[in-house]
C-alpha cells in the first residue's frame, strides 16, 4: 500500500466485519482470506488457548497451512493482536511460523489465523 492509496482499496480492508481486526490487517499489510479459499479443513488438536486445524489454502501454491482458532478471541482480542504483533517482530527466525492473515469460519463465526 502506498501513501496515496485509499484505505478502502486495500484488499483486506473491511472484510472481517470487525473494525479492530480490519485496522490490524491494514497496518501490517496482512490478508483477509475468505474461508472458502481453504479446502480439506481437518481438526488436529485442541489446547488451552485454541483449536488447531490443517487445511489446503487455494492460493497459487496450493499450500498446506495451519489454522488456529483462538478460544474467547472476541473477549481477548487486544491480547491476541499484541501476541501477533510480537510474533511479527520475530519473523526473521527460521523457527517461527509464517503468519499470512485472518479468516472467519462461517459455520462458527470464529476468527482464525
Amino acid at each position: 500500500m502506498t501513501c496515496g492509496d485509499n484505505i478502502e482499496s486495500h484488499p483486506g480492508f473491511g472484510k472481517s466485519g470487525n473494525a479492530i481486526i480490519d485496522d490490524f490487517i491494514l497496518k501490517r499489510q496482512l490478508k483477509w482470506i475468505p474461508y472458502n479459499k481453504f479446502k480439506n479443513v481437518e481438526y488436529l488438536n485442541e489446547g488451552g488457548f485454541g483449536i488447531i486445524f490443517k487445511a489446503n489454502w487455494l492460493n497459487d501454491a496450493d499450500e498446506e497451512v495451519i489454522l488456529k482458532c483462538h478460544k474467547n478471541l472476541n473477549e481477548n482480542l487486544y491480547e491476541f493482536l499484541n501476541e501477533w504483533e510480537y510474533h511479527e517482530k520475530c519473523l526473521d527466525s527460521d523457527n517461527i511460523i509464517n503468519f499470512y492473515g485472518f479468516t472467519k469460519d462461517p459455520n462458527t463465526s470464529k476468527y482464525m489465523v
